[in-house]
């Protein structure tokens, strides 16, 4: 600015009583406008127009609730050139006579208004006298999930069940996280946080009727309900809604035990009904702004009592609060799809609770594809179609544990697929470790927060969530920005885009062909078994509707079959992955050991995303030389009678070297994370079966290095006991190979005990 132009003074003027998120924008503009030497002053209300004496007016209001604005866009001075602003959005506008609006379509739109317009100042130092633009969100909620949950179970307590205490979760009592999550959300215009529990209310709500369903001591109720207030209000202040979700039917322990019944109730009881009713009915009356969030799936038998759970104890829960609480607006209530059919709950619920919002899983437990197919494709769709908010979960990330990702490009697919093909509009967003939030797994002292190491992984969601549709050159320029920002030089943060970029295909492309489960039950950073490659079938806890989670392609079994019948193979096979991860990850480290010499900042977390890529590369080969001797032998069990002749042998002897091949690579994998991990996956209960039972056992790569040492020992040793039987043989004959290792059979490779799950590889 010249000496003639440049603003010294301004005022701000907003409606009588405005809202805590009104204020807090109001603050935010200040605070930047007083940064760039503006002396701020507050102005009358009632009045548009600038006075001479006065350099700028700012007037800040909400469109439908602010006479000010609706008096200019009565009088065709405000005019919304680019679209007048929607649910969350800001409309920014330079008036004549130097009056600047700052609108929205609700209070929350308001407050990002005065986000943008502080943002423009401190970047560019002034303010644009030319100013005219606005922007609505894509997606109307937009935001993470935080687990009120724990890694391991507390008997006789089941999974999920913890009652909310200091010693359980001493992070939610610390105001100074909460404080730096919202600010970061707040900067990147996400919404709503998804708080999840099994059964929340007995640790925030004391019912005079059920007095044995206390969970927590009467001090810690006190403290209990002191952190949601405070959690709730600052939340509220930046345009955060808080949501509670939780499970059915689930009871407290204490009150269990005092009626003498199972702590999982399958099916409604006038009990349990009465208890639920109640404890919702308190919960709505004491936190009025906070959310509910309801699945009904999982333990409660829920095709066959959901709708009557929802319709007549959830619903009447809710009502019942309203009225103890004297509050006449209705909140929305969240219905998850999940381990139900959703939709005649849906038809049931939705007469007699208008403002219901529904959720289901983008696809499944795991990151596989941004193009999502099949019935979860149309489950979705249908949800979409209510003419109501539908949120997409991105859930778990188990196939992502524990390495960054920062892929925008997939991200940026994948919201575009939510919300053009899906149909849906809002997003609920999991950490990529979500059971230890709020840590991440690195082996480093002090612990990092998932929010710093994780940072591009919320931004990137949240930033397309606010608007998918991007230009691609654009958005590469911009995440080189900003990831040279955090490493000191532009040629560095364009190195660590690419090996980012690369690093993400991997994880999809291999759970999504090669996987016995894309959930929690896999840890896929710590291998499959060559039985688990060889037979899938037998290893899988239930069948996954795998052409949900993948583009059209061939398992392994298949591939073998249509390559054996001479047919042409179908969409993505298991070599296409082979090469196209090995592609991918040889790309990650080139780019990486590029960018080296460049970083002048932050050297210890660019090192820490190399060890990731070098780890990845690994992890690749691992599954590449593995997938090759399943091929092979594969090839061998569908040759006639399982025939051990000389010329089969040889190609088992090919498997046990790509087999040996590839527990090399997994041992260098070993050394890697030694040193970078505290171990692979969040979750380290007995629910994690793959590639071993029980996830605390089995949480690290040397815990498993053995097993995988034993097996591949037991393959080359049976495979030379078959080389003894074809020699002695000659002749073609019958030997097939039993899986129960009984006489005339063989079994060709014990992954665990007999009895325990071990499967015949040639079985």
């Amino acid at each position: 600015m010249t000496r003639d132009t440049a603003l010294t003074a301004c005022s701000i003027a907003a409606d009588p009583h405005p809202s805590a998120r009104i204020r807090y924008g109001i603050e935010l503009l200040s605070r930047a406008l007083e940064g760039s030497g503006v002396a701020v002053q507050a102005a009358e209300h009632d009045r548009c127009e600038t006075s001479a004496d006065q350099e700028l007016r700012i007037l800040v209001g909400a469109r439908g609730a602010s006479p000010l604005i609706a008096e200019l866009e009565e009088r065709d001075v405000l005019l919304y050139n680019t679209g007048a602003p929607g649910e969350d959005g800001y409309y920014l506008s330079m008036l004549p006579g130097r009056l600047l609006v700052v609108t929205g379509g609700n209070d929350t739109g308001v407050l990002y208004g005065c986000q943008e317009l502080a943002r423009l100042l401190e970047c560019e130092r002034e303010i644009p006298w030319d100013l005219d633009r606005g922007e609505t969100p894509d997606l109307a909620l937009r935001g993470p999930a935080i687990g009120l949950q724990k890694t391991t179970v507390e008997p006789p307590r089941q999974a999920y069940e913890y009652p909310i205490t200091p010693q359980r979760f001493p992070w939610f009592y610390d105001r100074q996280l909460w404080a730096d999550l919202l600010d970061r959300l707040l900067e990147q215009r996400a919404n709503v946080i998804y708080l999840w529990s099994g059964h929340p209310f007995s640790s925030f709500v004391q019912l005079p009727e059920f007095p044995e369903a206390q969970e927590v001591t009467d001090d810690e109720l006190t403290t209990n309900r002191e952190a949601l207030h405070w959690l709730t209000t600052e939340a509220d202040r930046r345009g955060i809604w808080i949501v509670m979700k939780f499970y059915n039917i689930h009871i407290p322990l204490p009150f269990a035990q005092h009626h003498g019944i199972p702590l999982r109730q399958p099916r409604p009881t006038e009990l349990t009904s009465a208890y639920t009713r109640a404890s919702i009915a308190a919960f709505v009356a004491s936190y009025p702004n906070v959310g509910l969030y309801v699945c009904l799936g999982e333990v409660l038998q829920g095709d066959l009592y959901g709708t009557e759970w929802f319709v007549d104890t959830i619903l009447p829960g809710v009502e019942d609060g309203l009225t103890a609480g004297g509050i006449s607006e209705r909140p929305p209530v969240i219905l998850r799809g999940h381990a139900i059919d959703p939709q005649p709950v849906v038809e049931a619920a939705r007469e007699r609770y208008p403002r219901l919002f529904t959720e289901a899983k983008y696809n499944g437990e795991s990151l596989t594809t941004w193009n999502p197919r099949g019935p979860w494709q149309q489950q979705h769709r249908y949800l979409s179609s209510l003419d109501s908010v539908h949120i997409v979960n991105v859930h778990i990330l188990a196939n992502l544990e524990p390495f960054r990702y920062g892929a925008v490009s997939f991200i940026q697919r994948s919201v575009q697929a939510i919300k053009h093909r899906l149909g849906a509009n809002g997003l609920h967003l999991y950490p990529l470790f979500y059971w230890d939030w709020p840590w991440s797994p690195d082996q480093v002292q002090p612990p990092l927060r998932q929010l710093d190491r994780d940072w591009i992984w919320y931004e990137a969601w949240h930033r397309y969530a606010w608007r998918a549709d991007r230009d691609a050159e654009a958005e590469r320029g911009y995440w080189s920005r900003r990831l040279g920002d955090q490493f000191g030089s532009l040629k560095a943060g364009d190195a660590a885009l690419q090996a980012y970029e690369a690093m993400g295909q991997i994880a999809p492309r291999l759970v999504r062909r090669f996987g016995i489960t894309e959930g929690n039950r896999q840890t896929l950073s710590l291998g499959m078994t060559m039985s688990q490659l060889t037979n899938a079938e037998a290893h899988r806890p239930w069948p996954d509707l795998w052409e949900s989670h993948a583009p059209n392609g061939e398992r392994i079994d298949s591939f073998v079959e249509r390559e054996l019948a001479g047919e042409e193979h179908i969409g993505e096979t298991p070599l296409d992955v082979i090469r196209d991860t090995r592609h991918f990850a040889g790309r990650a480290v080139e780019m990486l050991t590029q960018g080296d010499p460049e970083v002048r900042c932050n050297r210890a977390e660019y090192q820490r995303l190399r060890s990731d890529a070098s780890a990845l590369a690994e992890l690749t080969e691992f599954y590449a030389l593995r997938v090759l001797a399943a091929i092979e032998i594969l090839t061998y069990r569908a040759g006639p009678a399982n025939n051990p002749q000389p010329a089969a042998v040889d190609r088992l002897r090919r498997a046990v070297d790509l087999a040996e091949a590839s527990v090399g690579h997994y041992r260098r994998l070993t050394d890697i994370t030694e040193a970078t991990y505290r171990y692979a996956n969040s979750m380290r209960t007995p629910q994690r079966r793959v590639p071993f039972a029980d996830g605390a056992a089995f949480g690290h790569w040397r815990q498993c290095l053995p097993r995988y040492e034993r097996e591949l020992a037991n393959l080359a040793a049976n495979v030379e006991r078959l080389a003894v039987m074809s020699s002695e043989v000659g002749q073609p004959g019958d030997w097939r190979l039993a899986s129960d290792g009984g006489v005339g059979s063989v079994m060709i490779v014990e992954v665990e005990p007999a009895g325990q799950g071990g499967v015949a590889l040639l079985g």
